[in-house]
């Protein structure tokens, strides 16, 4: 992590103004001697670094290359989504760079495995029965589905799902399934689900910062990029920052949309947020890789709860966006109205014509000691594959050949030129969004148990600003494990099931 801060810092160090030599002219080329130095001489490693730069650095996977499944459909059932980009396959070319990319990739396996798609999207209220329905029936009309995370571990549980182990040819253990994510989402070393790089909610579901750069130069307030960078960007820092910004702008004593504040966002973002920032999690594991509930006797996170409370809610830092038409589409902060603002990645298209400056960061470390930023993800979607899937072979080879093909020719573009290019601002973002993918950060409190733990008990909490927590902890417990053990125990059930 060290390492990568400096790379990353020297990144921006060359990025600014007074680092240039020259326009359009790298810190490299500012010390090469002029055509006319007699001093010149001849470097022995050139020809070895221009081979190391020609090398062929494509990602393969350990499929046999004598696979063919003789035109054979692979059919899929995805759901509709306003936010996530909801496409697994692109059915034609259409300029955008990201649906193209997604087009080239599935022509080229369908070409090497010798298949088809056929993806059809249903209403995503509508997909758990129309999963149940089908499944229930015997029916193999599909071979794979698509559901939001929690509710397709209920589809598990209920036993209509196969564990992806069930599917040759996946390696889960390969650089393009999310290795991070996946050691959280597992049961006693069993995964079910897995995020391989072809599945493009894993990036969508993050969460970042934005901050108002306009008002942090007025404050002025230091380099956020900087702070970050240099592993200085803390919770304190951040408290400060936001006592800088918050102002009742018209003077009239009524906190509303008129007035300015530290920090904008819905209410039950806020929490989470900042414990998964702390690398806290509501639910661990034991070393059977069970989960259980972990906030009884939490001392880090009780006073991360206390902190958050009182600063957000004491001096009026918070605006909540709760009663906007549609919160992520945060009016306030498009209108200068605050200096930092809550969004999951998806929602970064509502600010891509915002007239102010802004810049992403992730959130802020606990404290000085802590080693690196974590980055929160929830709500992803995850894919299906049902007990009445009949083309195993079929199926495992065209997931992990799209995954593998994904982190290739999809993801670059989808990073450079959907992220960086229509979402960011400055070349110092595109260098956070690198430090924020790399840490991502998943609490089964936050997403499979989250009608329990984070909506059925800290939005409320938090909204209301119940400082009471032993209190809360102590209700909660008793309702999180016993939840949390139905849960294991029912897959429990699946495994020892003949």
């Amino acid at each position: 992590m060290k390492k990568q801060l400096s790379i990353l810092l020297a990144l921006l160090m060359l990025s600014s103004p007074f680092a240039l030599t020259a326009c359009g002219e790298s810190a490299e080329n500012s010390d090469t001697p002029a055509a006319g130095d007699q001093n010149v001489t001849a470097d022995p490693s050139a020809d070895a670094e221009v081979e190391a730069e020609t090398e062929d650095k494509t990602v393969k996977t350990a499929l046999p290359e004598d696979l063919d499944f003789g035109g054979a459909a692979y059919r899929i059932q995805n759901i509709e989504c306003n936010s996530y980009y909801d496409t697994l396959t692109a059915q034609e070319q259409t300029g955008d760079k990201l649906n193209d990319a997604i087009y080239m990739r599935d022509a080229r396996l369908m070409d090497t495995l010798n298949f088809t798609f056929e993806e059809i999207k249903v209403p995503n209220d509508s997909a758990v029965g129309s999963i149940r329905s089908i499944v229930s029936a015997g029916d193999d009309s599909f071979d794979q589905y698509v559901s939001v995370d929690w509710r397709g571990y209920t589809l598990a549980q209920e036993g209509f799902a196969l564990p992806i182990s069930a599917l040759p040819y996946v390696d889960v253990n390969r650089e393009y399934w999310s290795q991070s994510i996946h050691k959280d989402m597992s049961i006693r070393g069993k995964l079910y689900y897995a995020f391989g790089d072809h599945n493009l909610s894993t990036y969508d579901s993050v969460n970042t910062l934005l901050f108002n750069k306009a008002m942090a130069e007025d404050l002025g307030l230091e380099n956020h990029y900087q702070l970050v960078l240099e592993g200085r960007w803390t919770l304190d820092l951040m408290q400060d920052y936001m006592m800088k910004a918050t102002s009742d702008t018209n003077g009239d004593g009524a906190w509303t949309e008129a007035d300015t504040y530290g920090i904008t966002s819905h209410s039950k973002q806020v929490l989470p947020c900042f414990w998964v920032a702390a690398g806290l999690r509501c639910v661990e594991k034991n070393e059977e890789d069970v989960p259980y509930f972990a906030l009884e006797g939490n001392e880090k996170f009780e006073d991360l709860y206390q902190r958050i409370l009182s600063m957000m809610h004491n001096d009026h830092l918070l605006f909540m966006s709760d009663n906007f038409p549609d919160y992520a589409n945060n009016t306030l902060f498009i209108g200068g109205g605050a200096l930092y603002n809550i969004v999951r990645v998806a929602f970064l298209h509502f600010y891509r014509d915002m007239d102010i400056d802004y810049g992403i960061i992730p959130y802020p470390k606990y404290d000085d000691a802590q080693e690196t930023y974590y980055s929160r993800t929830e709500g992803a979607y995850i894919h299906i594959y049902p007990i009445t899937l009949t083309q195993y072979d079929l199926a495992g080879a065209v997931t992990e050949a799209m995954a593998c093909a994904s982190l290739n020719e999809v993801i670059p573009v989808y990073y450079d030129e959907v992220l960086k290019s229509k979402y960011t601002r400055d070349e110092n973002s595109t260098a956070m969004l690198d430090l924020i993918y790399g840490n991502r950060f998943y609490d089964l409190g936050d997403t499979l148990f989250c009608s329990v733990i984070r909506d059925g008990v800290f939005a409320g909490k938090f909204k209301s600003n119940d400082t009471n927590l032993q209190s809360t902890i102590k209700g909660l417990t008793k309702i999180a494990q016993r939840t949390i053990d139905k849960y294991v125990a029912a897959f429990d059930a699946l495994e020892a099931a003949p």
